[in-house]
């Protein structure tokens, strides 16, 4: 074939063109990202991930109505949302919508599946360990549970107030939660409590040897949390 100029172009050269042409299409079609397709997976993906995170859990609720959470930033920060209460006795205890209690006749129990509902299960031990005895010292397991059920026979005549914490461990199974209580004199003590997971609530774990007090020098190096 002869174009305008004079210069003859032959036919076998316009089929390899088309050829090369309709390749390089098939390549533009097969490479180009697939930006609606792909972005709408990830953000669907993401999107639900953050739901779904949010909603559920990788541990069970408990059996009296408390829910779960994975949640662990009472770790590092006093929760949020904390309702004061004053007992009968005189002491001030948390509570909390989500972590509880669920429930309070005739103690205050059922807590949620976390490290947020272990905390507020602690808190609640120690003011009932002390107030309630008769009705909560039964809850008690752990091996010293027995001879701490016969050296608290009475209750407490002295109420103390619960100034803070400090997470020494957590597993969605037992949680170790150093709490602080301030004495009428104005002293800071501290008290190891072990909350374990047990029938469908958090339970205090005594140890065989029963754990005592411990003055605090330093009260900031625990996360201020008080009425």
């Amino acid at each position: 074939m002869e174009n305008k100029g004079g210069v003859t172009i032959p036919r076998w050269a316009f089929g390899l063109a088309a050829a090369v042409v309709a390749l390089l299409v098939v390549l533009v079609i097969v490479l180009i990202p697939r930006g609606g397709d792909n972005s709408n997976t990830s953000a669907a993906g993401g999107s639900n991930g953050a739901t779904q995170s949010k909603a559920t859990s990788t541990v069970a609720a408990g059996t009296c109505g408390a829910g779960a959470s994975d949640d662990q930033a009472v770790l590092d920060a006093a929760p949020k949302d904390t309702t004061w209460v004053t007992t009968d006795g005189g002491w001030m205890g948390p509570v909390s919508k989500t972590a509880g209690p669920v429930a309070n006749s005739p103690i205050r129990n059922c807590f949620e599946h976390s490290a947020e509902g272990a905390l507020y299960a602690a808190m609640w031990a120690y003011i009932q360990v002390n107030e309630i005895p008769e009705a909560y010292m039964p809850t008690l397991i752990g091996p010293g549970a027995d001879a701490a059920r016969e050296s608290r026979t009475k209750k407490s005549t002295t109420t103390v107030q619960l100034v803070g914490y400090r997470y020494i461990s957590y597993t969605p199974e037992r949680a170790t939660i150093r709490v602080m209580i301030k004495i009428p004199s104005g002293t800071y003590r501290s008290w190891d409590m072990v909350m374990e997971w047990h029938d469908g609530d958090w339970r205090f774990w005594v140890p065989s040897t029963l754990p005592t007090f411990t003055n605090v020098d330093d009260p900031d190096q625990f996360i201020t949390w008080e009425a």
